[in-house]
């Protein structure tokens, strides 16, 4: 009796040392992947942020170019007649510059715009004027390091181009002297917080331009940094210390190398890590609460048996209760355990593999595979595994999907532990649902793209069309009218974004619920809608005089109108017809409204996916959307408590019907 409690004793002593180690193990690699996903993040959105403030740098830097070549062939020496020519430019850029200035062919100011009478300054020696007069005959934009103007006395980032008299001979340097604040005035439209900061490089690795505003490190010369060289990416992310003020930043930097310039945008790294700070203490707390009761568990099992036995009921309960999966193997790597969600994963019967073999149960495990999932063999699983020293227990993983059930995916991983009972656990969960998340994220960014992107080119290239051509009226009118079509459709696919948006946060809190007679909605919709150039409205059938229900009017709009416009977008010819429909069951008395049309129809697997955000059933591109309408519909009467009917087949249409319960003031009060 004595060696039998003993040996029960020890056992305690070691499942309650192995699952605070596991515990741990699981705190640790949860703080270690919630900070490397916070981090990542914050790199993808620097790196992301840098580009859209290199292009708006560019877009200025491109303005100057063109103000430089409209009015340096007007130079000739009469600073009158040139100031007038400026001074007409200047209009399009004055936003921008704050001095144009003409050096001569030995160096010296000839011109400036800041003043009307002044001495010739010397500023052969300045280095914009050097690049120019040493490429005699090369025509090229040059961006000078910041200096401090001799007449102007202010910083500013020198934008210059060479004057050449007729025959090519170098005639001096037309330049136009950018504040650096331009730059860096972008920073507040991006709304930067503290900490974050905004630095304009060129490729020599003077800075030209920061935010915050630190005139100490204007000029300062850059070296050692991953977008220097002339093997550095386009664009890119890193982490280091700023050498400007000193403080821990992620950085994302975007390059224009047609101008030789750099945009490096940091987020501090203190307030990037606050979310994780957060998760961190939480994640810590909870670990060390779980392993305060762990050691009174400890010590309570070590008073009572029962306790004991009462701790190992609830300790199975959490197992056959929990929703993944795992299997013990002992020390001779034979299956020693699996539990009831195993089961449910693999379909294998705890029979089955209970006391297999390592390579059975691998050769098992891979008939359930896909041929294109490779299961990897457990031998190669525990050799990545690289335990650091002192530790008892490491861990790996991979993900593996399913022939049956088909598009299941597991993630599988292993620890290995060194111990006499149990050598290793293999853990399988179901991230179906997130694999298909992201594979929908996916869809969705890449429509989104394609439909945002077609209407912003069409918007761009109208736009400056009118601003440097002069149209006559019928030209410009058709050009503006482009513009404000490609705009009413962008504001659509936004419009819907923030609907479902919406929808989902007030879960319908903000809806105006009232009396509403399905009919006049109908008609209102139909008197509303714009149908498509050589269609006709739909053929009403049925027609009813009134049917009442419990609504709000604006969204059971929304739903027809997007039910509608469904109906011709997938039909490119036929009638569109709208019936009404009227059933009763054991809660009521049903009002519907059927939208039909004879177009594409769907197949039996388009027809599941319906309702799934960002999915099109014409993935041909041939039809516009996001994907996101039947989704906002069935959120809109699923609030409603609803139904949503469909009929459709490949190639003979699609009938749509949205059932409302008859308006009853009883049942409405329950509801």
């Amino acid at each position: 009796m004595k060696r039998s409690v003993y040996s029960l004793r020890k056992q305690i002593i070691l499942t309650v040392i192995l699952g605070m180690l596991l515990i741990w193990i699981g705190t640790f690699y949860e703080l270690y992947r919630s900070r490397i996903n916070v981090v990542q993040e914050a790199q993808v959105r620097t790196e992301v942020r840098a580009q859209v403030f290199a292009e708006y740098s560019r877009s200025s830097v491109k303005r100057i170019n063109e103000f430089i070549l409209d009015i340096r062939n007007y130079w000739t020496g009469n600073r009158t007649e040139f100031s007038l020519a400026v001074d007409r430019a200047q209009e399009n850029i004055a936003d921008l510059s704050f001095q144009v200035a003409v050096i001569d062919a030995n160096g010296f100011l000839a011109y400036s715009n800041l003043q009307e009478s002044f001495e010739r300054t010397d500023l052969s020696e300045r280095e914009h004027f050097l690049v120019h007069k040493n490429k005699d005959g090369a025509d090229e934009i040059f961006i000078s390091k910041p200096i401090k103007g001799k007449v102007s006395g202010k910083w500013s980032i020198q934008v210059t181009r060479p004057i050449y008299k007729k025959g090519g001979k170098f005639d001096g340097v037309l330049v136009v002297s950018v504040s650096p604040d331009q730059f860096t005035r972008f920073a507040q439209r991006l709304g930067f917080e503290n900490g974050e900061s905004l630095t304009v490089v060129r490729d020599s690795g003077e800075i030209l331009a920061r935010f915050p505003d630190m005139p100490n490190s204007l000029g300062m010369v850059l070296t050692g940094r991953p977008f220097l060289g002339s093997q550095a990416r386009l664009s890119g992310s890193f982490s280091e210390t700023a050498a400007v003020d000193g403080v821990d930043r992620i950085f994302g930097f975007y390059r224009l190398p047609e101008y030789g310039l750099i945009f490096v945008l940091g987020e501090s790294l203190n307030r990037v890590l606050e979310p994780y700070a957060l998760h961190r203490n939480v994640i810590l707390v909870s670990a060390a609460v779980i392993t305060v009761l762990a050691i009174v568990l400890f010590f309570v099992l070590f008073k009572s048996l029962a306790a004991l036995e009462m701790a190992q009921q609830q300790l199975d309960t959490i197992i056959v209760l929990s929703p993944d999966g795992f299997v013990t193997f002992d020390a001779y790597r034979r299956v020693k355990f699996v539990n009831p969600s195993f089961e449910r994963l693999t379909g294998f019967r705890k029979a089955d593999v209970e006391g297999m073999d390592e390579q059975s149960f691998e050769a098992r495990l891979a008939s359930l595979c896909e041929p294109r999932s490779v299961l990897p063999k457990m031998i190669q699983l525990r050799e990545q595994l690289t335990p650091s020293p002192g530790e008892k227990t490491t861990k790996t993983r991979c993900l593996i999907e399913l022939s049956k059930p088909k598009g299941r995916v597991l993630e599988l991983e292993l620890r290995v532990n060194f111990s006499n009972f149990i050598s290793q656990i293999l853990y399988l969960r179901d991230v179906t649902f997130e694999t298909e998340v992201n594979r929908m994220k996916s869809e969705f960014l890449s429509t989104a793209a394609h439909e945002l992107r077609t209407p912003m080119a069409s918007i761009y290239g109208f736009s400056e069309l009118l601003l440097q051509q002069e149209f006559d009226e019928p030209t410009k009118r058709e050009l503006l009218s482009s513009i404000h079509r490609q705009s009413e459709k962008m504001t659509s696919i936004l419009n819907e974004l923030l609907d479902l948006a919406r929808i989902e946060a007030g879960q319908g809190k903000d809806f105006l619920f009232g009396s509403i007679n399905l009919i006049e909605v109908v008609q209102e919709v139909l008197s509303l809608f714009k149908y498509p150039k050589g269609r006709v409205q739909p053929i009403l059938i049925n027609p009813q005089s009134s049917l009442y229900v419990f609504a709000d009017k604006q969204k059971l709009e929304q739903v027809l109108t997007n039910l509608i416009s469904n109906a011709y977008k997938y039909s490119s010819s036929g009638e569109i017809t709208i019936s009404y429909k009227v059933k009763s069951d054991n809660m009521g008395q049903w009002f519907g409204i059927e939208v039909g049309d004879s177009g594409i129809g769907m197949s039996p697997e388009q027809k599941v996916r319906i309702f799934d955000r960002f999915y099109r059933a014409d993935s041909s591109g041939a039809s516009s959307g996001t994907g996101l309408g039947m989704s906002i519909t069935k959120e809109i009467i699923d609030l409603h408590h609803g139904e949503i009917e469909i009929q459709t087949a490949l190639g003979s249409g699609t009938k749509v019907t949205i059932w409302l319960l008859e308006y009853k003031i009883d049942r409405m009060d329950q509801l």
